[in-house]
């Protein structure tokens, strides 16, 4: 089973590891990576409360292991007006292929919903990362829009896919 925690102070070099991955910034970003110092500074000042920092990062981990980093998941560009926000994950290379971003994605879609009392997510994943297209599908977002185009990376573009997911039914 999965979980998701705040970040702590062990996490640095698993934070430190995952943010500076350069074969994820193509979707992601990114064009500089974080120093230790930055992120140490992130972890002891964040206030884990969407309304106050804009955003939640939290650590994905096994429910019976806590230090086990498998990834990350964030809820960021916070609207507060409008109840959405926009989330983000990254599993570590290691735990890849297990089905870990879709449990992931499940805990994160709960935490917004009965936490955060948000009415929608929204996600922009490149038409390439189709493994990452396919969990979204998997679990009931929607294939909001196409952005032409939208990542640019060394040698060539690809689009976005805005997916968009409603927490409350009406």
């Amino acid at each position: 089973m999965l979980k998701l925690r705040a970040l702590e102070p062990e996490d640095l070099e698993q934070l430190y590891a995952i943010e500076n991955d350069l074969d994820d910034w193509e979707y992601s970003c990114m064009n500089a990576p974080f120093s230790r110092y930055a992120l140490r500074d992130y972890i002891a000042n964040q206030h884990c409360d969407l309304t106050i920092d804009q955003q939640v990062r939290l650590v994905v981990c096994d429910d019976e292991d806590e230090q086990q980093v498998i990834g990350l998941a964030d809820i960021f560009n916070f609207d507060a007006r409008h109840r959405r926000a926009e989330i983000g994950l990254v599993i570590a290379k290691d735990f890849r292929g297990h089905g870990y971003a879709a449990k992931a994605t499940l805990l994160l879609i709960d935490y917004a919903c009965k936490t955060c009392l948000l009415d929608q997510l929204y996600a922009f994943i490149s038409a390439d990362n189709k493994s990452c297209c396919k969990v979204f599908d998997n679990i009931g977002f929607k294939r909001a829009s196409i952005l032409k185009n939208w990542f640019i990376n060394a040698n060539s573009t690809s689009d976005s896919i805005i997916f968009q997911h409603f927490l409350k039914k009406d």
